[in-house]
């Protein structure tokens, strides 16, 4: 499956780019680190990682990543796990085997891939905090987070439980939980797996209309993002197109951003781009968009 065709990459001057693995869960994340290429001897920097969105991969945020490191912080971008090169969870075919002494045994397994597990996405994403928190050059203290469309919901979700996180920044994000037919089917597949009439972990199943890969509907069961808004305590910038077709802002980022604004010390920049649409954001809208970011972090790491 080939990854939406974005405008390329010019890597900024004094920036490199070098390919590491994070891993989460004994999964291999595919990932690339952006660094300037001289950093003073004992310099502490800021440091931003970047979480792709449904279909994407670590190539999504390259240009935000590169821009970011240009002006001296050290990113971080990674490919969710069971998406294109990274490794996949594994799921056993059949009844199980017999262990050893060793707790080995012989065991046919189906490799899992293009899955939308929203849990596993944030367990990833904090895989990627603890990579970057080890990073030489990395200031612990000054750690933000970038996420764009489903992965804006995953940095939400995130931010408010790691106290880690400093700052944050999300764009055409999707916050708010499954609603209408969809969270009954949701709510029926969940109960369905852990009573074991379904697959325990799907595959080519309840397709998303115009998306790739499988949605795992008994975790979206669960999954609240907007729930955890009011958790927020650090400075947050959300951007959302103004002709949004995906879903209504009204519900995600304005949303998302009215609950910080009434939280007691709550800091958000509520931006609407106009005349884009959900994809717009990086064509016609990287520009205003991956700025804003970018002084976000200038401003609050």
């Amino acid at each position: 499956m080939a990854e939406k065709a974005y405008p390329p990459l010019v890597m900024p001057d004094g920036v490199g780019r070098q390919q590491v693995t994070v891993w989460s869960d004994g999964i291999a994340l595919d990932a690339d680190l952006y660094r300037p290429t001289t950093i003073v001897p004992g310099a502490a920097l800021p440091a931003v990682v970047l979480c792709h969105g449904w279909g994407g991969s670590k190539l999504t945020a390259e240009r935000y990543a590169a821009l970011f490191a240009s002006t001296g912080m050290i990113t971080l971008t990674f490919t969710q796990g069971s998406w294109f090169d990274s490794g996949s969870p594994l799921q056993l075919v059949g009844d199980s085997p017999d262990l050893d002494d060793g707790n080995e045994a012989y065991a046919q397994v189906r490799f899992i891939r293009d899955l939308v597990d929203p849990f596993a996405w944030a367990a990833n994403l904090r895989a990627a905090l603890d990579y970057i928190e080890g990073e030489p050059g990395v200031d612990p203290a000054r750690i933000g987070l970038w996420g764009t469309s489903f992965g804006g919901g995953i940095a939400v979700h995130l931010a408010a439980h790691d106290k880690r996180v400093k700052a944050l920044a999300v764009q055409v994000a999707a916050i708010a939980p499954l609603g209408g037919r969809v969270a009954e089917l949701a709510r029926k597949r969940a109960i369905d797996t852990a009573r074991g009439d379904a697959d325990s972990i799907p595959q080519g199943v309840d397709a998303w209309p115009n998306m790739a890969g499988t949605p795992y509907m008994a975790k979206l069961a669960h999954y609240d993002p907007l729930a955890q808004v009011d958790r927020l305590r650090i400075p947050t910038l959300i951007i959302d197109a103004g002709d949004e077709e995906m879903f209504p802002i009204a519900d995600n980022g304005a949303r998302a951003a009215e609950i910080i604004k009434s939280t007691p010390g709550g800091v958000v920049d509520y931006q609407v781009i106009p005349s884009i649409d959900h994809y717009g954001i990086y064509f016609d809208g990287y520009e205003p968009g991956s700025q804003a970011a970018l002084h976000w972090w200038e401003r609050h790491l």
